[in-house]
């Protein structure tokens, strides 16, 4: 018995016990809520059709569920289509009686499937004499499944890495500071975070770039991994700050969150009102967006840049005036 009061005494059990309560339940009440109704949401993905507003093509889709706009030409719809403006082009010619279809290999593929059925539905509906043939056309589509999963690998996995990496690195400052003064333990950290940056992404790119075919610069491509894997470190570094023991349990619970808004699978506008924007907080979503755009189309990641930036250095500041605040709390205490 005196072992069960032992280790029922430390907070580490504890810790463990909500782990197990917690992070299943946080989960499906996360997902449970954020699909909720997203097939009722498809007026949140817009379609653009070739044509003229007035086209008799166009006002019959004006009863579609989706938001239908008219293009001007493919051309401008397909620059639409990798700017995220639109999930779908369409356009009809009544000259080869074929109806194509625009998709991007950059959309969820939840989106991708409801907007290609919705395709065959249209051309159903034109069918008559002569009858029309339907082509669907993925733009930057990707042979290989091992590169459509890489987004996902090089902009999830990686906060994975950090949040357990923090748990260890914050074990070690807790063993030691009675040795050392915060400061020294928190630059030491910060020393290990340089080396972290200096060998994880050159690593992980390197090795991307040696088993699948990646048209991606390599530079260009690291660059985006080393700010992904700045702004992950900050932020786990940033709830253990804050949270203390029960930051691992603050980190782990971001991630139902991050899947979920990261828009690989059900694009954000399509979420429950809540979600929808959360993403834009979240490092995973902002690299996960990022690294799909860059290997699919070698498109501009700027405002994916410019939300993990701001992640990093908000993040970073917040954990340097928590540890000043802790630190002059000590003194306080010390002089009372």
């Amino acid at each position: 018995m005196k072992a069960w009061k032992d280790v029922w005494s430390m907070t580490q059990t504890k810790v463990g016990l909500v782990f197990a309560i917690v992070v299943p339940l946080l989960f499906l009440v996360v997902w449970m809520t954020g699909y909720q109704g997203t097939t009722e949401r498809l007026d949140q993905l817009n379609v653009g059709v070739v044509g003229e507003a007035n086209d008799s093509f166009i006002q019959s889709l004006q009863q579609a569920p989706f938001t239908v706009q008219a293009v001007a030409t493919e051309t401008k719809g397909l620059q639409a289509l990798d700017a995220n403006q639109v999930d779908l082009v369409l356009q009809k010619d009544d000259a080869t009686h074929r109806l194509t279809a625009h998709v991007s290999q950059t959309n969820a593929e939840f989106a991708n499937a409801i907007l290609e059925r919705a395709t065959e539905t249209i051309s159903k509906q034109l069918n008559g004499k002569p009858t029309f043939t339907t082509s669907i056309v993925t733009e930057h589509a990707v042979s290989d499944f091992a590169l459509s999963m890489l987004p996902l690998v090089l902009g999830f996995v990686i906060y994975i890495a950090t949040m357990t990496m923090g748990i260890q690195f914050n074990l070690v400052s807790t063993i030691l500071k009675s040795r050392h003064t915060k400061w020294d333990l928190f630059w030491s950290r910060q020393l290990l975070h340089g080396i972290v940056l200096l060998v994880v992404p050159l690593l992980l790119v390197s090795m991307a770039h040696l088993l699948t075919d990646i048209t991606t610069p390599f530079v260009k491509l690291w660059a985006f991994e080393l700010l992904v894997v700045a702004t992950c470190i900050a932020v786990t570094q940033m709830n253990f700050a804050i949270f203390g023991p029960v930051a691992p349990l603050i980190n782990v619970a971001l991630i139902p969150f991050q899947l979920m808004t990261a828009g690989n699978i059900v694009p954000a506008k399509m979420l429950a009102p809540f979600y929808q924007s959360l993403g834009t907080f979240l490092p995973v979503p902002n690299a996960v967006s990022g690294f799909g755009r860059l290997l699919f189309m070698d498109g501009s990641v700027g405002t994916q840049v410019l939300h993990l930036s701001l992640l990093f250095v908000g993040s970073f500041l917040v954990t340097c005036l928590i540890t000043v605040w802790k630190r002059e709390g000590v003194r306080q205490q010390a002089m009372a």
